[in-house]
């Protein structure tokens, strides 16, 4: 063996162990595509349209239409009545329903809550549109009277509402029905709604206390993750929208003889083949099924640290559990990110009840 390639594999190996102590960060670790290894000798590219085939031949294409038509379904739309396509992550499929909320209204501005995610200030700067953070209430939903009074003073503009189901933060879904009631009598024109399902949209969908979040629900374009629920081993996401809606953006034949209606063009092929294989293996009721683990074991692990004297608070139906942090050794072991004073445990699915018992172990030793 190369020394270069000891180092590589020296380097994955440290990443197997973190599974050990990763239990602060939305994403899951519990997979494994090796047996798919093959597709990393060669070139797949879903250049263009999902939808159409192009120049370029060595494509997932057939695998991304049918992880769409999974998630399509899911949100309340026949796959006919939808358009969608895998993205890089989260900024990307924001990007993307932001884009087409402002090529279907030029004039509109976008408001987002407070504790809406990172990228969305950043994609206002690249896509030149203002934008109006608006207030939180104290469980960290956006205020929806708050957002009925900057939408009316605003009425001759149209709005774009980025909808946040499921904050990074505590797991905090926005109310979706409510924000459609601030817009349907705040003297707005015309809006989109953008539905930040990234963290929250399969709890809000398949969890123990459904959530609106969805085409049914009002949402013009929605924005899931592939590598937190299901898991992957590349960032990936997966953006929905309307037919309808792309016609804003759709370029025919710009990309290796196909239409292009993606912010990528070049697109990632072997994500769609990690998602679907996934999916097949658990099916919808295994997916149910993992995340209403998830929640139980955010519910054990609310108990544990509030017995080694943490302080926890749990919103029900969430898998984030907020606590006093612990010592900065024992946070930078277990990858806790620490935000306005609390630290964050997420139980992912790789996160077990015997991760918790260790943790709060590690919490009790280090105090004393």
């Amino acid at each position: 063996m190369s020394e270069d390639l000891a180092v590589l594999l020296d380097l994955a190996a440290a990443m197997r162990r973190s599974r050990a102590h990763m239990v602060g960060l939305p994403v899951n670790l519990d997979f494994d595509y090796r047996p798919l290894s093959a597709y990393l000798a060669v070139h797949g590219n879903n250049a263009g349209a999902p939808y159409i085939s192009s120049g370029y031949g060595l494509d997932s294409r057939h695998f991304e239409r049918a992880v769409v038509d999974f998630f399509a379904r899911l949100a309340g739309a026949q796959p006919e009545d939808s358009f969608g396509y895998l993205t890089h992550g989260s900024t990307e499929s924001h990007l993307f329903g932001a884009w087409l909320g402002r090529e279907r209204h030029p004039d509109a501005i976008l408001y987002a809550s407070e504790h809406a995610h990172h990228s969305i200030p950043k994609i206002a700067r690249i896509l030149r549109m203002d934008h109006e953070p608006v207030a939180a209430r104290a469980d960290a939903t956006l205020d929806t009277e708050a957002l009925q009074l900057v939408l009316r003073r605003n009425a001759p503009r149209s709005a774009l509402v980025i909808a946040t189901i499921g904050t990074t933060g505590q797991g905090a879904v926005d109310d979706l029905p409510g924000i459609r009631r601030a817009l349907a009598t705040s003297g707005v024109p015309s809006h989109h709604i953008h539905s930040d399902a990234t963290f929250g949209g399969l709890i809000a969908a398949l969890g123990p206390q459904p959530r609106p979040w969805g085409f049914t629900d009002g949402a013009d374009s929605i924005a899931v993750n592939g590598h937190e629920m299901i898991g992957s081993p590349i960032p990936c996401g997966i953006v929905l929208t309307r037919p309808a809606h792309v016609e804003a953006v759709r370029v025919p034949g710009a990309a290796t003889g196909t239409d292009d209606g993606t912010i990528s063009g070049s697109r990632d092929a072997l994500s769609p083949l990690l998602l679907w294989r996934e999916l097949r293996r658990l099916g919808l009721q295994g997916l149910r099924e993992r995340i209403h683990e998830c929640v139980r074991t955010a519910v054990y692990a609310t108990r544990r640290l509030q017995d080694c004297g943490s302080r926890p608070a749990h919103l029900p139906g969430t898998n984030t559990v907020l606590f006093d942090p612990p010592a900065p050794e024992v946070s930078q072991r277990w990858d806790l990110l620490t935000v306005d004073g609390r630290a964050h445990l997420i139980t992912m699915p790789h996160v077990t009840r015997e991760h918790v018992d260790r943790l709060c172990a590690e919490i009790t030793t280090s105090r004393a």
